[in-house]
């Protein structure tokens, strides 16, 4: 692995759908445009279209043809045109990016080119989900980085890797490991509700900071919750989402120090001498 990091591709690679994956991905575009740091996307989910609807000037949406795997392989050629990569692929496509992967051995090639490849994975209670996981690791090894977000919206126990050989695996190849905060279900519908009624997208960032929306105003509020929740975590992985250069400014606030509500004794303040 190269000293210094001049790329960052960050893939999304299981095969099981509806654990959260397009939410992170999102996060992390809104993360990089906050922390002032230059990325490019592709949606290789034309069915939803969810990244690209968000992002329409960053994110390309990338349609596969009869041979998907060339299709790929183009979007590994644009993977050092910035400082960061994020690809969005549609569930049970990852062994169509793995083998072009192997066709013109990218985590080698894109090493070379002092690029770093991060594979998200979300860990669950689901043998199928943790065998996915296992053949990525399997198979990749040291050649990429590992980022696990345990999602609780979408997966809410972990046990059967907690603890696991797997982890251990993951542990042992310096993974990072975050939990993706949960977006209250009622401002995930007033965000889907407005955009419905716009006919776009809308990022949690914007509908914080572009007050002429029509969002309630304690909807806002909970969505900048989330949001500074989020980024304040992605900055104690930044290692693993960033460049070199980028990371290295990224200040970690330990989430173990943030202030937290006083805890109150009871009686403790009474006046007792007029009992």
């Amino acid at each position: 692995m190269n000293s210094s990091i001049q790329h960052r591709a960050i893939w999304f690679l299981q095969r099981r759908g509806n654990i959260g994956k397009s939410t992170c991905v999102a996060a992390l575009a809104q993360y990089c445009d906050q922390r002032g740091v230059p990325w490019l996307g592709f949606d290789l989910d034309p069915e939803h279209a969810t990244f690209s609807r968000l992002f329409p000037e960053e994110v390309i949406l990338q349609p596969l043809g009869d041979e998907p795997e060339a299709e790929v392989i183009k979007i590994f050629r644009r993977c050092t045109e910035t400082p960061v990569t994020l690809i969005d692929p549609r569930a049970h496509l990852s062994d169509v990016v793995l083998r072009g992967w192997d066709m013109i051995r990218f985590p080698e090639q894109f090493s070379a080119q002092g690029g770093r490849i991060t594979t998200v994975v979300f860990p669950g209670d689901d043998l199928e989900i943790l065998t996915d996981i296992d053949g990525l690791v399997s198979r990749l090894g040291d050649k990429v980085d590992y980022l696990v977000v345990r999602n609780p919206a979408r997966q809410p126990r972990s046990r059967m890797f907690d603890g696991s050989p797997l982890e251990d695996d993951l542990k042992n190849l310096g993974a990072a490991f975050l939990e993706l905060p949960h977006l209250l279900a009622v401002a995930r519908n007033h965000l889907s509700a407005l955009e419905a009624e716009l006919g776009r997208g809308i990022t949690h960032l914007e509908a914080v900071a572009n007050r002429e929306l029509p969002l309630d105003g304690m909807i806002r509020l909970v969505v900048e919750d989330w949001i500074r929740t989020s980024f304040r975590r992605f900055d104690q992985v930044a290692d693993k989402l960033l460049p070199t250069e980028y990371a290295a400014k990224i200040t970690r606030v330990d989430t173990a120090t943030v202030v937290s509500a006083p805890r109150i004794t009871r009686g403790a303040k009474i006046n007792k001498t007029n009992l």
